[in-house]
């Protein structure tokens, strides 16, 4: 229960009569606030409100630092070490580090878990995939949800548990691993409830993504990510967040639907981040991957996290075709991302007319294929999972 013993009035008095005198230092210092439950539910949900509806929530400035808030109030994950890859196992720029696929949800689309899929996908084309994420709170089901109906145990992997897993002799170049931000992030356990009762999309949307552990424990952090958001104008923003952060490579895409995932349908709008410099262009799933459009309707999702699982299931089972709504959603989202991490080759042009195009995209789709098709996809999933089992069981009181 918070204790209440700080007051958000007078931000929340400075938000309704003088908005421009707010400061990244006043909304830093709130969130560092609420997430160590010294607010009140009711002040803390009126100043996420506030944040969302004035636009706070839309200043890089203002995320970065309450991003920098929430990873010093998130728990590390001690001697975290990463084995090179090794030689035979490096392809393209990719150096064996640590990657995320993440959306900010909220964007009212309530689609399949594409990311969660994708994420999956890759770790079977010689990425190492570290998740970062949780339980839906604005959709049906988030990735936290779907993982645990296909029977991993998230809340067993601790910070122990993941560094003996990176750091085991041998650790393989296809890896999956999934951090369950409660786990991490014990702040978000009171703030969750807030968040769910409003409804809309919050500041820690956009925080979520940019609190993944790898960050704040291994001096790298994570070496390439793709980040979502369900809103246009939030795109450059949170390539500049991303700057002020010290990421050096990193895409930030959002669907012409104000989709938080590359988009199916049609284009999708991309800022990439490559050292300091941000390059705006669009990816379109025929233009840029050779695959089919769909629209978003033919790819929502189940009703809940088990039938998402099952459709996860078939698709890594190779039970599905190119051609078919999911499954091409979810190939043009896992292309990317290892195209982004550099773990397949090829040229890559931008056009007069914004679109992005040539072999690096193709490639990235042909190497997600052998993916699912030889079944190291699969057989990372069920790496993590046993990995889980033994830990829940390990933690288990005798």
């Amino acid at each position: 229960m918070a204790d209440g013993s700080y007051s958000l009035l007078p931000l929340l008095k400075k938000i309704s009569t003088n908005l421009p005198a707010v400061t990244a230092d006043d909304i830093t210092d709130a969130i560092a606030r609420i997430s160590q439950n010294q607010c009140s539910p009711v002040q803390a949900g009126a100043l996420l409100t506030a944040m969302h509806y004035t636009g706070l929530d839309m200043k890089a400035e203002i995320i970065a630092g309450a991003a920098q808030a929430m990873r010093r109030a998130g728990l590390q994950i001690h001697r975290l070490q990463l084995h090179p890859l090794a030689a035979g196992d490096k392809k393209g720029t990719y150096e064996g580090g640590l990657v995320d696929i993440v959306g900010t949800g909220g964007d009212g689309h309530d689609t399949y878990n594409v990311s969660t899929t994708a994420a999956i996908v890759a770790s079977g084309c010689g990425i190492r995939i570290c998740k970062h994420g949780a339980r839906a709170s604005t959709s049906a089901s988030g990735s936290a949800d779907i993982l645990t109906s296909l029977g991993a145990s998230l809340v067993s992997i601790t910070s122990p548990v993941v560094s003996s897993f990176y750091s085991a002799p041998g650790h393989p170049a296809s890896s999956f691993c999934f951090l369950f931000a409660p786990v991490y992030h014990p702040a978000m356990a009171h703030i969750a409830p807030i968040r769910r009762d409003l409804g809309c999309r919050t500041i820690f949307n956009v925080l979520g993504p940019l609190i993944n552990p790898v960050d704040y424990s291994h001096p790298s952090g994570l070496e390439a990510r793709i980040l979502g958001v369900g809103k246009h104008g939030l795109g450059p923003v949170y390539a500049e967040t991303l700057r002020l952060l010290g990421v050096k490579k990193a895409l930030v895409v959002c669907g012409e639907e104000q989709l938080d995932e590359i988009s199916p349908e049609g284009y999708t709008n991309c800022w990439s981040l490559v050292g300091e410099e941000i390059q705006e262009f669009k990816i379109h799933p025929t233009e840029t991957f050779g695959l089919p459009t769909h629209p978003l309707k033919e790819v929502a999702g189940g009703k809940g996290p088990a039938e998402n699982a099952e459709i996860l299931k078939r698709l890594l089972g190779g039970k599905m075709q190119v051609g078919e709504p999911i499954m091409d959603f979810v190939l043009g989202n896992a292309a990317a991302l290892i195209a982004v991490s550099g773990a397949v080759e090829g040229e890559s042009q931008v056009g007069a007319d914004g679109v992005v195009r040539g072999t690096l995209w193709k490639n990235a789709v042909q190497r997600a294929l052998y993916g699912i098709h030889s079944g190291e996809s699969w057989r990372c999933w069920e790496r993590f999972v046993e990995v889980s089992k033994e830990a829940d069981a390990a933690q288990r009181p005798l």
